[in-house]
């Protein structure tokens, strides 16, 4: 129950994703961006390219619901549209604070 590189890419495999993570070195070197230290930003955008889908939703839109890793969370393919998300919460705002770090 851990995070491995063969985790890692047995993901991508199944997926049928590029494995940009083993190209860039794996966790190896993600080991050692963390040692040198990070930069933690928070940002609240639309996506239109696609629509946040990948996040919380089927992505690819286009792709069956069937196949491995295309259901990421319930919301529907229509809830991230940039326009509609502009239209109605176009004046939402958020505040961050009481970010603990250590």
């Amino acid at each position: 129950n851990s995070i491995t590189d063969a985790f890692c890419n047995a993901q991508k495999t199944a997926f049928g994703d590029t494995n940009s993570f083993e190209s860039r070195g794996g966790l190896a070197a993600m080991g050692k961006a963390l040692a040198r230290g990070m930069v933690l930003a928070l940002s609240i955008w639309d996506d239109h390219t696609a629509g946040m889908y990948w996040l919380d939703s089927t992505y690819p839109t286009d792709a069956s619901a069937s196949q491995p890793g295309v259901v990421r969370g319930p919301c529907s393919t229509t809830s991230g549209d940039p326009k509609t998300v502009e239209s109605t919460e176009g004046s939402n705002q958020v505040i961050f604070s009481n970010i603990k770090f250590g």
